[in-house]
């Protein structure tokens, strides 16, 4: 089937597209825009693993396995239809388009933002005009990209991208270079799509972005996370809200007042460490000590009781000692973390840690990150155990091994007996826990 499109003397084919996304919930927010986009025009979205006219590789540029796990997608997708048209888009596109383009094969390169144009793109290829488009340094001044909020695929868990860009710089980080600086989605159109995502019937908003604590400092008036959370809860106050990952020195009085009252927010914060030592925080650059982070737990833990705080944690870091580590250790246990993400330090050249001394050799950050893990384990187990016996407000998303399958407030994975559950809020008693998560038995609808 074809007709003509909007844009001139292009008719435009019905496509099959599918899309491959790797990295954080940015980029899964932003190929869930696209899908929408797509479909928008009558183009079917289907399994990245199927036949597909146009393939869209969104890709991470965070670690050196983000960047194979990229071309690695690429190449399956050319091989899987040489005659399809290959978009690559995103950070590793961003800061890496030759190699985009000579080792994935792709015929498209767009990266970090400009993605409302794909749609464009791919219908232009199609008609035998494959443009590439401009790629402006990251690191120039750009606007907020509005892209719509909300996937395809039920009515679960919704992604509101509000904020892009960091300008942080640690020193161990290719972000910046990759997203640009931040820029902020306008406070009332926040409010609105917010508002917009509960009447579609989505049981649940996660606010998300590169750093959302920057959010609101580019707007003129200039507002804060402070100020929107609320205004979100408020906006949807059916609807579950969950923030995305936040920078410790958000976390004051003032933000936990301004939260507190609001039934709606999920009381599940992720707060990033990256280390328990104050001398390698001061090495990678981040603009806060372990007491100041210890400090936002306890405010955190005051005034939501009960909270998950969960954390991201880098091992092996240029000059780390065993000292060092040992202190990271010592943290982890002392601020007991629901659940830690744990990666080895990963080498990016264009970073100051690329060239920084005392670099660890690969088996020595992987098994630190080892040693972590296991004292993030024993923290994780004490978290779900404490939660036995209590009542759990759980949005159910997917039959799994003839239980179903969901998650609760904290974010902690639940499974219960039942029928017809999905997309479901229910009221549950937690029976038991364990290294998977939590089991529960029903009580009520909510």
């Amino acid at each position: 089937m074809i007709y003509y499109g909007l844009y001139p003397f292009v008719v435009v084919i019905m496509m099959r597209v599918g899309f491959y996304t790797l990295g954080c919930k940015t980029n899964q927010f932003e190929t869930q825009a696209l899908e929408r986009l797509f479909a928008a025009r009558g183009h079917t979205v289907v399994d990245f693993r199927s036949e597909a006219d146009v393939y869209i590789v969104n890709t991470c540029t965070v670690t050196a396995l983000g960047d194979k796990k990229s071309r690695a997608a690429a190449r399956q997708a050319k091989k899987r239809n040489p005659n399809a048209t290959l978009i690559v888009c995103g950070c590793y596109a961003q800061v890496s388009p030759d190699a985009v383009r000579e080792l994935c094969g792709a015929d498209i390169v767009v990266g970090s933002s400009g993605k409302g144009q794909i749609v464009e793109l791919a219908e232009q290829a199609q008609a035998g005009h494959v443009l590439q488009p401009d790629l402006p340094p990251a690191l120039a001044k750009k606007p907020f990209e509005c892209l719509p909020a909300g996937g395809l695929l039920g009515r679960t868990r919704a992604l509101l991208k509000v904020q892009d860009g960091c300008q942080n710089f640690c020193t161990y980080c290719l972000i910046p270079f990759a997203r640009g600086p931040s820029r902020s989605m306008p406070f009332d159109d926040a409010v609105r799509e917010c508002a917009r995502l509960e009447r579609e019937g989505y049981r649940e908003i996660v606010v998300t972005g590169i750093e959302i604590s920057s959010y609101g400092l580019d707007l003129s008036p200039a507002r804060s996370l402070a100020q929107l959370a609320p205004a979100l809860c408020a906006a949807a106050p059916e609807t579950r809200i969950r923030l995305g990952s936040l920078e410790p020195r958000t976390v004051t009085e003032e933000f936990c007042l301004a939260l507190s009252c609001h039934r709606n927010l999920c009381p599940h914060f992720h707060l990033s460490l990256q280390s328990g030592c104050d001398t390698t925080l001061r090495a990678m650059g981040r603009r806060y000590d372990t007491e100041r982070f210890a400090l936002s737990c306890e405010l955190l833990r005051r005034y939501f009781p009960g909270c998950a705080i969960t954390t991201d944690l880098i091992t092996g870091f240029p000059g780390e000692s065993e000292q060092d580590f040992a202190q990271t250790l010592d943290f982890l246990r002392r601020i007991a973390f629901a659940q830690v993400h744990i990666f080895p330090y990963s080498r990016r050249k264009g970073t100051r840690a690329f060239s920084m001394p005392g670099q660890i050799p690969r088996a020595e950050r992987e098994a630190r990150a080892h040693a972590a893990a296991q004292v993030c384990a024993q923290t994780r187990m004490q978290f779900l155990q404490s939660r036995v016996g209590q009542t759990a407000e759980v949005l159910f998303e997917q039959r799994e091994n003839g239980l179903f399958f969901g998650h609760d407030m904290q974010y902690c994975p639940v499974r219960m007996p039942g029928e017809h559950l999905s997309g479901q809020v229910r009221l549950v008693r937690i029976a038991a826990a364990g290294p998977d998560g939590l089991s529960a038995e029903p009580l009520q609808s909510c």
